[in-house]
């Protein structure tokens, strides 16, 4: 069976338009657990963590929407670990210091009160980086280009 989609001047039989969806990230934000500011300032860490190059970081590969979108669901048991760190960094003015001062701040916090909540932002960032973008990170399928796994999502082997 087709299904005719006049708007895009195309036919689509079943198993086109199921690829065709599936190549579609189901969640690229708007946030749904934190606001604008904690949104800017997660993605300020997880730039750290995964800091673009010549290839896509974690900015543009929307990991912050993984973090957001997960922890309203399977990982919300760590809301209350971001809530408080969060606003640690943010007491510390974290968002107002140069790259260079972040990636210093970073290092002094590796054995303190704030390594945990570094080490979990450390380990959902690698997930919304590297997992699959039905997840809600790994937006365009970055990583997995950066990796030379293409077409994953649209249905071709790599």
């Amino acid at each position: 069976m087709a299904i005719n989609c006049p708007q895009h001047n195309m036919e689509l039989n079943r198993r086109s338009f199921l690829l065709a969806a599936a190549a579609v990230p189901l969640y690229a934000g708007p946030p749904v657990t934190f606001g604008n500011e904690d949104i800017k300032l997660l993605d300020a860490i997880c730039n750290q963590i995964i800091p673009a190059d010549d290839t896509p970081g974690a900015s543009a590969a929307g990991v912050v929407y993984y973090i957001d979108k997960q922890l309203a669901g399977p990982l919300k048991r760590f809301r209350p670990t971001y809530d408080k760190g969060l606003a640690e960094f943010r007491a510390k003015g974290y968002l107002a210091m140069s790259f260079e001062q972040q990636t210093t701040f970073l290092k002094s916090i590796e054995k303190g009160e704030l390594a945990g909540f570094f080490s979990t932002v450390v380990e959902h960032t690698m997930q919304g980086f590297y997992g699959s973008p039905e997840h809600g990170g790994n937006l365009d399928e970055a990583s997995w280009k950066m990796l030379g796994i293409t077409g994953v999502m649209g249905g071709h082997k790599h």
